[in-house]
């Protein structure tokens, strides 16, 4: 079978039908040795780590933007990027490097990334890393799994969870190549690797809930929404609902809802039930397309091909829309301000009576050199900011406010 997974650097289209969207109730009771998969090193690395141009600025420019509802020219954004360092990617068995897709933190100063291999090819890993004194990048522990991509990773309940798109899953007896991996963390580094087998090609997104320690994966065509529930530690999938290319999850209070590019859902927490389907008021042109996320308030912001896109949870109606002018790969909210993956482009925006106002952006070739920076997630915590850009590695800074 041809490789077929989620991409955000290409071009490749999944289906879109949305199936019958009716349960399954199969129960996967236990793990794995994952050993052969999911292959643990804690040694710390230090050759990957580049602190060159440490303590050089990226600044961000004003921007101007007319949304749907509101004009508005938006102050200079009275912050700056303050360079730490970055973390070069792992290098796959002949040399290559893998691209850095996605990231997450760790507590406060420690943090996780995954990789993936663009193209036919599968190879992918894991660093985590914690920051130093200086704010600098020291690698911890690192994983490569030589027959699988990794395309998203979270944090909870002292595991890393892992998106994991398996080449041999055939092999292995499993339904299709989705696979959810985990790893425990413990003060000396990552041990116990796990997975369960899930239906569906490539987990889009996954996200974890300490109210009930559950963990829900996303997987896209003939996938859907899977729940997996741990008992005394040991992980099983307890539910699982069929939607079509499903793209990402997002909880709105005590919410849970999934989207893919053209529709979205509100799901039961606990047995996966499609409770209210729902179509976009804008959607995107494009099925791999589709970063989903909610506002404080607890309405939803939207990512498609081009806009950053603001819609009722109550009433599904479009509140407002702004152009970016690129894709958008990722939206995180840090307290009122809304930091958004949209192409070469960190994008800053706020929600500002009622509307969406852009605020600033920033470009990395001005400061690091001509090259595509394809920037796939920015992860903000606190005042620390970790991007990463494919091949070009995992780039950590310090958010200040500008001298």
């Amino acid at each position: 079978m041809s490789k077929n997974k989620f991409l955000v650097v290409c071009s490749l289209l999944l289906t879109v039908t949305i199936f019958s969207c009716k349960k399954n109730t199969d129960t996967i009771t236990n793990t794995e040795e994952a050993d052969p998969i999911l292959q643990i090193s804690n040694k710390a690395e230090t050759d990957r780590i580049d602190i060159a141009n440490d303590g050089a600025s990226v600044p961000f420019t004003s921007m101007e933007t007319t949304s749907k509802s509101v004009q508005a020219t938006a102050a200079v954004y009275p912050y700056e990027l303050i360079y730490n360092g970055k973390i070069n990617p792992i290098k796959d068995n002949q040399n290559k490097p893998l691209s850095a897709l996605d990231v997450t933190s760790l507590g406060n100063n420690y943090f996780g990334v995954a990789y993936m291999t663009i193209g036919e090819k599968y190879y992918g890993g894991v660093d985590v890393f914690k920051l130093s004194a200086n704010n600098n990048p020291e690698l911890i522990s690192s994983v490569t799994s030589p027959n699988a991509d990794i395309n998203k990773i979270k944090i909870g309940g002292n595991k890393i969870f892992l998106g994991v798109d398996l080449k041999d899953y055939e092999a292995r007896n499993f339904q299709a190549p989705a696979v959810v991996g985990m790893v425990d963390i413990n003060n000396t580094g990552l041990q116990n690797p796990q997975y369960i087998p899930l239906k569906g090609y490539s987990v889009t997104d996954l996200d974890y809930s300490a109210a009930n320690n559950k963990l829900y994966a996303a997987s896209a065509e003939n996938g859907g929404l899977s729940v997996i529930s741990f008992n005394n530690g040991t992980p099983s999938l307890t539910s699982f609902a069929y939607y079509g290319a499903l793209r990402a999850i997002t909880f709105s209070g005590a919410d849970l809802f999934a989207s893919n590019a053209y529709s979205y859902s509100k799901f039961n927490p606990s047995t996966a039930e499609l409770l209210n389907l729902q179509s976009w008021p804008v959607r995107s042109d494009d099925v791999q397309i589709g970063a989903l996320t909610t506002a404080p308030n607890g309405n939803f912001l939207f990512g498609n091909n081009y806009a950053l896109i603001y819609v009722n949870k109550t009433t599904n109606a479009l509140i407002d829309q702004v152009d970016l002018g690129g894709w958008i790969y990722s939206i995180s909210v840090v307290n009122d301000k809304i930091y958004i993956a949209a192409g070469n482009s960190i994008v800053v925006a706020t929600i500002e009576n009622g509307h969406l106002k852009l605020l600033a952006k920033t470009h990395f070739e001005s400061t690091f050199g001509a090259g595509n920076f394809v920037i796939n997630n920015v992860h903000v915590t606190g005042d620390k900011v970790v991007v990463t850009c494919g091949t070009k590695g995992t780039y950590v800074f310090t958010l200040k406010p500008k001298a």
